[in-house]
């Protein structure tokens, strides 16, 4: 009876490691046939912009990660120590650098010593010195850091520039879909093309060399179309206006009989309607796209789409500024 008894276990013990052995061999076919359908990878992105751009290139089957939320504040945002652990999960790591981002820079020197490869975008680029935003006599309270603007994709062709280098870098990481992430590259650059040639057509001939502006972001495009900004609060959205700032736009705006003045929707209202009401201005909305509302995400609207509103209301002030 007792020998009986030791045969079972020892049977019952034998068809457990066969059973154990069989449940870790189907486990790993099911693993490597799902390497087979595609890996996907984790790819994250510093702001909205290079959020979009870099989906647009990655297309399906990898996951898109986006760091500032969005529509917050690109220049003061702290990401918790939460969302940054995330970032230990990367693949690959796209940011803009200049100081966009203040935490990005020390976060990417991490993440290289751990393996992940990281992107800073703005090395591709022809960067704009703010010295050349800067109007002589021009005074504000606060002061940007860095040498460089770094609004670099509101310059259309700065994103057709970084959505190569994140086609060039997805092959590299994932070569088995080169095909994918260059059709999707090659639609991307059909589409901004198009784009810059309604900007081209529409600003070529301008009647007005200068726009007022709730902050300083815009001077890519400005470069581009040969017209300058005048800011409200500066190259920080938040920055606070001096007296003497504000007076001067003012009789700016009156000298050269502007008519409108450009707000971003996610800023308050308060110092533009003061120099509205004070010049006479009609306050247009000039979008520097860091995210999209959710009303705006319901009626899928993308860069291209906001591009487009921000060139209805450019043309309306340098185009049409005599009508």
């Amino acid at each position: 009876m007792r020998k009986s008894v030791i045969w079972l276990l020892f049977m019952v013990l034998i068809l457990f490691i066969f059973l154990f052995y069989i449940f870790i061999g189907k486990g790993q076919v099911i693993k490597e046939e799902g390497q087979e359908a595609g890996f996907s990878y984790s790819i994250y992105t510093s702001v909205f912009p290079v959020y979009e751009v870099v989906k647009s290139i990655a297309g399906e089957g990898n996951n898109v990660e986006l760091v500032v939320p969005s529509g917050a504040e690109l220049h003061s945002y702290e990401p918790s120590p939460r969302r940054l652990a995330g970032l230990e999960k990367a693949d690959i790591f796209f940011y803009i650098g200049l100081d966009l981002e203040p935490w990005a820079e020390g976060m990417a020197k991490l993440l290289t010593s751990s393996g992940v490869r990281t992107v800073e975008l703005s090395d591709y680029l022809h960067l704009l010195k703010f010295e050349e935003i800067e109007e002589e006599g021009a005074h504000h309270e606060d002061h940007h850091h860095g040498v460089y603007d770094p609004h670099v994709w509101l310059d259309p062709e700065n994103m057709k520039i970084m959505a190569a280098v994140i086609r060039d870098e997805l092959t590299a990481l994932d070569p088995e879909n080169m095909g994918k992430y260059q059709a999707n590259y090659e639609n991307y650059a059909r589409k901004i093309d198009e784009l810059l040639v309604e900007y081209d057509e529409a600003l070529r001939e301008l009647k007005q060399d200068t726009i007022i502006v709730s902050h300083a972001a815009f001077g890519y495009l400005a470069r581009r179309y040969n017209f300058r900004q005048l800011s409200v609060s500066s190259l920080a959205p938040h920055g606070e206006p001096t007296p003497g700032n504000l007076a001067r736009i003012v009789d700016t705006a009156r000298k050269k009989n502007m008519k409108y003045i450009f707000l971003e929707p996610h800023l308050d209202r308060k110092m533009v309607e003061v120099v509205a009401r004070e010049a006479g201005l009609e306050i247009l909305i000039l979008n520097p796209f860091i995210g999209l509302t959710e009303e705006e995400r319901q009626n899928n609207e993308d860069y291209f789409s906001i591009m487009r509103k921000n060139l209805d209301n450019l043309k309306k002030a340098l185009v049409d500024a005599d009508e």
